[in-house]
């Protein structure tokens, strides 16, 4: 508790200011930008549009905000003006395929959120589910908040697991952490335990799980 002395000489106890909230911007129609990670630099990342309607952004953001309300964070669908704020670009994009498939992406692993600007990327569009677009966005959010380290080598640390055509994942434990699993992919004798997403799209198949 801080203690602040007012004029007749008593005490006053008043509760510690919380900390500062994290906002979050979901550019949703398109973006010429930077990575600037923390193991790899990528100039002119070209997000396309993501061909979002404002109904499925703002219910995508009120889905994210729910989930998220008692974690400090907020989900906005306008650029703030006037606080500090990260950005989570939802969209297409070619930068990242010379490193591997992915389906999200973030900077920074951002242990007690020291950086409030960081970036992540989502890169999923309109053809994808606001269920499947919101789960990437809360992995990638996880990490640029500091609430989720679920290791793997290089940039994969940084990503979401993504299992798509031609690919396997096979005995891999989800724990406050998901999975993708796209048209061709296939997980086989996965563990989903407490916290643990996975997330199948139509021709996507999980087996033993």
């Amino acid at each position: 508790m801080e203690r602040e002395i007012i004029a007749d000489g008593g005490v006053q106890y008043v509760p510690q200011i919380t900390a500062v909230q994290q906002i979050i911007y979901l550019d949703i129609d398109g973006a010429s930008t930077n990575y600037n990670g923390e193991i790899l630099t990528v100039e002119n990342v070209e997000v396309q549009d993501s061909g979002l309607s404002a109904e499925r952004i703002e219910a995508i953001a009120a889905a994210l905000n729910s989930r998220y309300a008692d974690k400090n964070i907020l989900f906005v669908t306008e650029k703030p003006e006037y606080a500090e704020y990260s950005t989570i670009y939802i969209g297409k994009t070619g930068a990242f395929s010379e490193f591997g498939n992915f389906t999200g992406l973030a900077e920074t692993l951002d242990e007690s959120n020291q950086n409030k600007t960081d970036q992540a990327f989502v890169m999923l569009d309109a053809a994808s589910t606001n269920e499947e677009i919101a789960e990437i966005i809360a992995h990638e959010a996880e990490h640029i908040t500091g609430q989720l380290n679920h290791g793997g080598e290089g940039l994969n640390a940084y990503a979401q697991y993504d299992i798509t055509s031609g690919q396997n994942a096979i005995g891999i434990t989800l724990s406050n952490d998901s999975m993708y699993v796209s048209d061709g992919g296939v997980a086989y004798g996965v563990a989903v335990s407490s916290g643990g997403r996975m997330i199948i799209s139509s021709g996507g198949k999980a087996n033993s799980t």
